[in-house]
């Protein structure tokens, strides 16, 4: 008598599933427990119900085919090479995506007849939720190799099927889908299918790598190795460079050297090549001869040596791939790469995560966030970090050209299109960008009449500029920012809702920098960076509290803003509170530290007078000290240009003769 898995509970479904694997004589492994479980409790499944695999009509599958075609085009030739050593001892090979759709299979002609009627056909999705526990749907819940045998599948149905899948993943870690080798009515052994796994994961890994180089045929991949004589080519670890160093893709076995060695808060994606490898991109260049000959590193976390080869591609030789590197390093070195944006904060990491995830991929991205989080910084690391960094990035503040002057700035003209035109003419911002990013900053202030032609020519990838009658055809990355609400705009009719539906193919809100959890972090790269690094400051500890403790509604940008003017007024070896604007000392006050406290109360003695007060204030202290500024500025507990400031303020003059 068959069991029926409802209802049912943790306590039930455990029982369920001890008595189902005893009688069907199976030890499961973690992931096949894991995955019956999911299938009893999550997906509601009875393992005795007739179930039949989803199939996908001819016209639905056109459609999925042709949105998949980079990754079937390349797993094709995988698939046929798996087949061509598999199929004469009976199994077929399936390609399917991330969903468990199948994509392409080459089914092997013993039980051709037998695996269509299984469900081993193009169109049939083997979703873990929709088919239980199997092969296809458990690898791509898992994202690991693994083997379901038999009578390990969930529905009993499936129990003469016997699979070996492993997952394949896209140059960002994000799974593609899956490749699988079945076959019906195996021998009852699962062991003597670990072979056929090896043979599968091989042919995977051969599929991710090949995708990889097609992804990124036009810029640098570095292949990482062991030097041994022979090594497994499924550990081979893959990066894609741009030509400032940044890591921009990598292979399934980089992304797993990375997690093993390195940081867990770090991301391979965004970090610079030296830290992974220890060569700088100039060193890889010169040591590989630009990419002409591999070369004998020690990794920096192993003791073991790795053979590195550099590919660079064709279109560019040795000289030059050099010079633009250095070139473009120097020209960019004051915006941050997008490894220093993400910081510590687990948000950032995963907003820096998923705009690597579509960079280049044909999708507007919005950046909101409040005035000074960083919205530019955000969108040049983004581009600098996708294929399009060796193009142009351009920026337009839609709020800082007047309104009569914005359509041409964008579209530019011909000359002699209107009266004050530049004879030449002017290429707008759109045709400046072209091949690369263009950067729309404060898109909220763009005219309603300039966002209906905008969206236009958004639409039709092509722009005109004033007075020209052939169009121009486009091909750039749009990213727009604002810190307005645009939805409050839209109801207003200030702003286009089908432009805004345009521009917000995905949307990336940067957090203020009181909500970050690494505003710690923050300032301390802020200070390294301005204080240390260039004047050799340091900070006193209060100071240090006091930027901390500060709620900053002008967030990143006012803190370095701060900062600079603390080292600007700084006269000895540390800044100290009395460094900062006065506006900020108020604010401070409020501190809960004692000791801490009771300084903020002191240098705001000045501040808190009024204007009559505070003149007078200042005259008398002036007068005790003899005019000596730096014990005056030590009584009031401020700086001594602040001293300096309020007697211009005030024209107070020092008399020839003190008294």
């Amino acid at each position: 008598m068959k069991h029926t898995p409802h209802p049912m509970d943790v306590s039930s479904a455990q029982s369920f599933m001890s008595t189902e694997f005893q009688l069907r004589n199976i030890q499961p492994s973690k992931y096949i427990a894991r995955s019956w479980k999911r299938s009893l409790l999550n997906y509601g499944l009875d393992p005795y119900a007739f179930n039949e695999v989803e199939v996908l009509s001819s016209s639905e599958m056109r459609s999925q085919l042709q949105l998949r075609e980079t990754f079937l085009n390349t797993g094709k030739c995988g698939l046929i090479g798996l087949a061509n050593r598999i199929a004469d001892v009976g199994y077929s090979a399936i390609l399917t995506d991330a969903t468990g759709l199948t994509l392409a299979t080459s089914l092997s002609t013993q039980e051709e007849s037998l695996s269509k009627q299984s469900g081993l056909l193009i169109g049939a999705r083997w979703a873990e939720n929709q088919v239980g526990t199997n092969g296809i749907g458990t690898c791509l819940i898992e994202k690991a190799p693994l083997i379901i045998h038999k009578a390990e599948h969930f529905y009993a149905s499936h129990k003469e099927l016997s699979c070996s899948v492993t997952p394949i993943f896209d140059p960002m870690g994000e799974l593609l889908g899956c490749l699988n080798a079945s076959c019906i009515g195996a021998d009852q052994n699962k062991h003597h299918q670990l072979m056929t796994l090896k043979m599968v994961m091989l042919y995977g890994r051969m599929i991710e790598n090949s995708y990889l180089h097609t992804s990124y045929k036009n810029q640098l991949i570095l292949s990482i190795k062991s030097a041994e004589s022979f090594f497994d080519i499924t550990q081979e670890q893959l990066i894609a460079i741009n030509e400032k160093g940044t890591i921009i893709g990598a292979n399934h076995a980089a992304f797993f050297y990375f997690m093993s060695h390195f940081q867990s808060h770090q991301s391979l994606l965004g970090i610079n090549v030296e830290q992974f490898v220890g060569l700088s991109l100039d060193s890889l260049l010169s040591k590989t001869n630009g990419g002409n000959k591999a070369v004998n590193v020690q990794l920096p976390l192993l003791s073991e040596n790795v053979e590195l080869t550099l590919k660079v591609p064709k279109s560019k030789a040795l000289p030059l791939v050099q010079a633009e590197s250095k070139v473009h390093r120097k020209k960019c070195t004051k915006h941050p790469p997008i490894n220093e944006l993400n910081g510590e904060d687990a948000s950032m990491q995963q907003l820096v995560r998923r705009a690597l995830l579509v960079a280049d991929k044909d999708i507007p991205i919005m950046i909101t966030g409040e005035t000074g989080t960083g919205k530019e910084a955000f969108a040049r690391a983004i581009h600098e970090s996708s294929p399009r960094a060796d193009k142009p990035f351009v920026a337009l503040n839609c709020a800082a050209i007047p309104e009569t002057l914005i359509e041409s700035e964008l579209f530019g003209y011909l000359g002699g299109s209107f009266t004050g035109a530049h004879k030449k003419g002017m290429k707008g911002k759109l045709e400046q960008a072209n091949g690369g990013t263009l950067f729309l900053d404060e898109i909220g202030d763009m005219p309603v009449q300039l966002q209906t032609r905008l969206l236009r020519v958004l639409a039709e990838r092509e722009t005109m500029p004033l007075g020209g009658i052939e169009p121009i055809a486009l091909d750039l990355q749009v990213i727009s920012a604002t810190h307005q609400d645009l939805k409050t705009l839209i109801e207003l009719k200030e702003f286009r809702e089908d432009f805004y539906y345009r521009l917000n193919g995905m949307v990336l809100k940067l957090p203020a920098l009181r909500e970050r959890s690494d505003k710690s972090f923050i300032i301390d790269n802020i200070l390294e960076r301005e204080c240390v690094a260039v004047h050799g400051l340091s900070i006193a500890d209060d100071a240090k509290r006091a930027l901390e403790s500060y709620f900053w509604p002008g967030n990143i940008r006012q803190l370095i803003s701060v900062i600079k003017y603390a080292v600007a007024v700084c006269e000895g070896a540390e800044i100290t509170i009395n460094c900062f604007p006065d506006d900020l000392i108020e604010h401070f006050s409020s501190l809960t530290d004692h000791k801490t406290a009771g300084s903020f109360k002191k240098e705001k003695a000045l501040a808190k007078f009024t204007a009559c007060h505070e003149e007078q204030l200042l005259i008398e202290t002036l007068k005790k000290h003899r005019w000596n500024i730096t014990s005056v500025s030590e009584e009031l507990n401020v700086c001594r240009s602040t001293v300096y400031r309020k007697m211009e303020k005030y024209k107070i003059v020092q008399p020839n003769n003190a008294c």
